[in-house]
């Protein structure tokens, strides 16, 4: 459906100052963009990892040296974080220069510190603003080797416009999922997205999907975020409700997001934002946010990026217009994340598995 001047006016997109951007998008509601380094660029987030091919383990972070308004939703009862009360709305306004996510699980809360090693040598702030999340990846590879402060810095030094690796890096490295009862285990990993929206809007998400749920449905074969067909689960599959079953899955798993915008948003905005957005990972994910999932999302606008402001818009649309446009790009970064995976011991990639 092409936009047009009355559907530009349901969205509060209908009037511009002279100053705003061109209201003459041609396209649909959101359309899917490749990732490239100029799409970074326009987000003003830098990308590095530490890989641990050997061990199966690694770290992801994202740097924004002129900060980054960030807002937070967990829904998973599994969490393992670092700061994230510093940026609740509720909290003294700060902002981010580094985004952490990392393996090893509360044991690799130590590569944040190697990430503020690096801003502070950057002299970003007196003391930087960092925040991130971990995943359970300890039942592959060596359990003994996690990610080190070193491990942080190395992937902070590293980090670009240019690195679009997707699959088994960084924080993908040791990702798994299908752990559910009945589920099909397969080989997860880190994976990105964007959608572009009316007005030159951008969202794009990046993900590390390590889930006790499917992305892939066990019954159909089909990735839950192209068919659905959740209902199916429950009609042919006896154990994927079993309590007895339940009760042997370990609180291990973790998908966390992060979500970036070319618009100017503020904290408690960009936490609606990160709300929204899980509905996309509830798209492609399922069962997810249980009581065994330490799922998360960070939203963020950074100061190094365009921050487009639109004045004559009510923020309320912004915020949902972005947040639907989350959930779309998340839902496709989680599937990114699979199709880019490759097998290890025990859980095949979506290419290798029967």
């Amino acid at each position: 459906m092409a936009i047009n001047k009355r559907i530009l006016k349901r969205l509060g997109l209908g009037r511009s100052k002279p100053t705003d951007i061109s209201l003459k998008y041609p396209g649909v509601l959101s359309e899917t963009m490749e990732m490239n380094s100029e799409i970074l660029k326009r987000l003003g987030l830098r990308i590095g990892h530490y890989t641990d091919e050997r061990s199966l383990t690694g770290t992801t972070v994202f740097i924004a040296e002129q900060g980054a308004d960030v807002g937070i939703d967990i829904r998973g009862s599994y969490t393992g974080s670092l700061n994230t009360p510093a940026f609740d709305p509720k909290a003294f306004p700060s902002l981010a220069h580094g985004i952490v996510l990392a393996g090893g699980s509360d044991y690799g809360l130590e590569s944040a510190f190697g990430v503020m090693q690096y801003l502070e040598e950057k002299k970003v702030e007196e003391i930087p603003g960092i925040v991130g999340g971990v995943i359970y990846d300890l039942e592959v590879g060596n359990a003994k080797i996690r990610p080190t402060k070193e491990d942080g810095y190395s992937a902070a030094c590293s980090a670009s416009f240019n690195d679009l690796r997707q699959g088994n890096v960084g924080v993908g490295t040791g990702a798994i999922t299908g752990k559910w009862s009945g589920g099909k285990k397969l080989k997860g990993g880190f994976g990105m997205a964007c959608v572009q929206m009316p007005c030159d809007i951008l969202v794009s998400a990046f993900v590390v999907t390590n889930a006790v749920g499917d992305v892939i449905n066990p019954c159909t074969g089909e990735f839950y975020a192209d068919g659905g067909n959740y209902m199916q689960l429950f009609e042919e599959k006896d154990d994927f409700i079993d309590l007895r079953e339940v009760n042997n899955i370990k609180p291990s798993n973790t998908t966390i997001a992060v979500i970036a915008t070319n618009v100017a948003l503020e904290r408690s905005q960009l936490t609606k934002v990160a709300e929204l957005a899980h509905d996309g990972m509830a798209r492609a994910i399922f069962p997810v946010h249980t009581m065994r999932d330490g799922d998360m999302i960070f939203a963020t606008s950074s100061f190094s990026s365009e921050r487009k402001k639109f004045d004559n818009v009510p923020v309320t649309n912004l915020m949902d217009v972005i947040g639907i446009g989350a959930g779309n790009a998340l839902m496709k970064a989680i599937k990114n994340s699979m199709l880019h995976a490759k097998s290890i011991k025990g859980y095949p990639s979506y290419f290798d598995h029967a």
